[in-house]
């Protein structure tokens, strides 16, 4: 049961970095994740421009790139931002036009994010990092590890806060920079197991307990319902079971792409797409004080390999996997895929789509 085909994917790489001094562009094969008939649609040079003023001005207040970024009309997710920004210094340098169209694509996180550098980069130093990042990510599927530059390694984060600093410049001065300032913003830590404690600080938790798009924690119907599934139940753990098993229970499946209902419309409707079950089960979790999260993954079903959603419930210091889509799962325990071999592209406090 799955709601996002995987198409053109090919020979996956086993480069976990890139060197910006390494132009070559000549790949043998792409390993692009892509939703078939994802609502994502291709954006504008423009559209990444404006949005990246905005990356700028919050990644400056809280030392941290956003989760998810606004790009015209569409949500993406931060990996995949840093991908559109890389195109989009690209298409300036070339042509100067900020009217070229990007289309996103799919980028799962850096597996092991490392690097400290800062200093200064001269423009062909930034062309050629922006080069070798849309490269990376187009052969790869994910954000490299780091990118080793003239000054050292830089980290992912740093990455991206550097090009949404080139492209900010660009919408005030209509001219790239001549040069560009790096500094240092460590990744977050968002977790990707469903066994990971992660982050469990109570500011860490926060965005995990709050209504999100397509997630109406305050919503009269979703505050009922979470009421009534977990009055008189003391533990922690009885009140996730009970949650995830009536969504489980009630909720039939229903293919489509993306989030169609959200977590009200999904409670109206008793009917539901991975994303949309995933909606439920972690507005109903919030709703009732559990932090939940939602997963991104490439997961392989007896019927092949999918992209799918799930969400991830916080009970007594750990993550656990809440797949409602299917009868054969349980709260913590996944059979209708293969847990094995899947491969996490995000987890999210907000799903992007």
């Amino acid at each position: 049961m799955a709601c996002l085909l995987i198409l053109n994917v090919g020979a996956c790489h086993a480069q976990d970095n890139i060197t910006a001094n390494n132009t070559q562009t000549d790949y043998q094969s792409e390993n692009l994740y892509a939703a078939a008939g994802d609502a994502q649609t291709p954006v504008t040079t423009g559209n990444v421009i404006t949005a990246a003023k905005t990356v700028k001005d919050y990644a400056e207040k809280n030392n941290a790139i956003p989760s998810t970024v606004q790009v015209g009309s569409q949500n993406v997710t931060k990996e995949q931002f840093t991908y559109l920004m890389a195109q989009a210094i690209l298409n300036i340098n070339r042509d100067g036009k900020t009217t070229t169209t990007i289309s996103p694509v799919t980028v799962s996180q850096a597996p092991n994010s490392t690097g400290k550098a800062t200093g200064t980069l001269k423009k062909s130093n930034y062309i050629t990092l922006a080069s070798s990042v849309a490269n990376f990510i187009k052969t790869n599927g994910r954000l490299p590890n780091y990118a080793t530059t003239v000054i050292g390694k830089i980290n992912p984060e740093s990455i991206a806060y550097t090009m949404s600093r080139i492209l900010a410049f660009y919408n005030d001065n209509k001219r790239l920079p001549n040069y560009v300032t790096v500094k240092n913003i460590q990744p977050t830590n968002s977790g990707s197991s469903s066994t990971t404690q992660g982050d469990t600080s109570n500011s860490g938790l926060t965005q995990y307990l709050v209504a999100t798009a397509n997630c109406q924690v305050n919503d009269p119907s979703i505050q009922a319902l979470a009421s009534q599934l977990t009055k008189g139940l003391a533990s922690t753990w009885d009140k996730a079971k009970a949650i995830f098993n009536w969504v489980r229970d009630n909720i039939d499946y229903n293919f489509y792409y993306n989030t169609r209902y959200g977590a009200v419309g999904t409670l109206k409707y008793r009917t539901a797409n991975c994303c949309d079950h995933a909606h439920l089960v972690v507005a109903l979790a919030r709703a009732a004080g559990l932090p939940a999260r939602y997963v991104h993954g490439i997961c392989t079903f007896s019927s092949g390999t999918y992209g799918h959603v799930w969400a991830e419930l916080y009970v007594d210091g750990k993550w656990y996997s809440a797949d409602a889509t299917s009868s054969r799962n349980s709260l913590g325990v996944i059979n209708s895929w293969n847990t094995a071999t899947a491969t996490i592209l995000g987890t999210y406090a907000s799903l992007p789509f």
